[in-house]
């Protein structure tokens, strides 16, 4: 019988690998050399790249996470149980309606936090999720903007924005060197990110550290407000797989003929991802299940479609209905 997963994730003790030689070594817990050959033949099977650096492997062969490293771009990559990834790739959409239902709260932070002092790190972090809660933006990676000159929410810089009144323009490269506009209205919003431009250096969104350094928002600072936030495992590609899925909801709203084809079109465009990533990684199978149904089940499955109220935008609230 196969051992139960265990949720193990890399905050915790792991063992590490360092360069010996023509090979690796690895260190366990406590410090002390691997030399058990059953147990260095699990850890090499588990073929993390020889260029890796910063690897993590699990003490266990049953943790949910086996090992973490840093590609050549810096990049945090990852190695799940076999397990794990399968009942990932189940499930991943299943906490998707109980995410969205902590929306008012974290809209309240982000709202509160934006009247905050210019150049706190809460600031710098609500400003970043205001741009992907409001326009769907990827939270970027310094690798990118670096060595493709593509941009996300954490890495845009001052040049990419124009302000006028309450108008906050963006123009940027995307992911895929796709061209990217996008129009965000409110005055707080718009004189928080003017604000910002008197920081040091380039970045659109930044924070000022006890030491007067400009500091550029992570992806790990946003996925910990998130979750604190929302009281459940959350990332930004949680919002923005939302965000994709409400489009697609909303395209099916008086449609009297649609498709999946048109539903992953409409969250493909809120997005700026391809069609075919939309439809498999950001839109709820229950919602491309319209495509399927006839137009009367269909129309008794949608609840009614209500305004923005109560922290919620138009639709969210028939949508959390309808996953439920």
């Amino acid at each position: 019988m196969a051992e139960r997963l265990v949720y193990y994730p890399d905050s915790n003790p792991g063992i590490r690998r360092e360069k010996r030689g023509r090979g690796f070594s690895y260190i366990n817990v406590d410090g002390t050399r691997i030399d058990c050959p059953r147990k260095r033949r699990e850890l090499k099977a588990l073929a993390v790249p020889p260029a890796y650096t910063d690897v993590w492997m699990a003490p266990m062969a049953n943790a949910h996470l086996l090992a973490t490293g840093r590609d050549a771009r810096t990049r945090k990559q990852y190695r799940y149980h076999p397990d794990w990834s399968a009942q990932r790739s189940q499930t991943k959409f299943d906490g998707l309606g109980t995410f969205a239902r902590s929306l008012p709260r974290l809209r309240r932070w982000i709202d509160h936090n934006l009247s905050g002092d210019v150049g706190s790190e809460d600031m710098a972090v609500a400003a970043a999720l205001a741009l992907i809660d409001r326009a769907a933006l990827r939270p970027g990676a310094k690798s990118y903007a670096d060595e493709n000159r593509t941009y996300g929410a954490t890495t845009l810089q001052a040049r990419h924005m124009s302000i006028e009144g309450d108008s906050v323009e963006l123009s940027f490269k995307g992911k895929g060197g796709e061209p990217v506009e996008k129009t965000l209205r409110g005055t707080k919003l718009a004189k928080v990110l003017e604000a910002c431009q008197d920081l040091p250096g380039p970045s659109l969104v930044s924070w000022v550290d006890e030491d007067g350094a400009a500091r550029a928002v992570s992806s790990e600072q946003l996925n910990t407000r998130l979750e604190a936030l929302c009281e459940t495992r959350a990332t930004a590609k949680t919002l923005r797989t939302w965000h994709g899925t409400l489009a697609a909801f909303l395209a099916a709203e008086d449609a009297e003929e649609i498709s999946i084809k048109m539903l992953a079109g409409a969250a493909s465009e809120r997005l700026h991802n391809t069609p075919a990533i939309a439809q498999k990684s950001y839109v709820h199978p229950d919602v491309l299940d319209l495509a399927r149904a006839e137009t009367g089940a269909r129309k008794r499955k949608l609840p009614p479609i209500k305004t923005a109220r109560d922290g919620f935008r138009r639709g969210e609230e028939a949508l959390i209905k309808f996953l439920s």
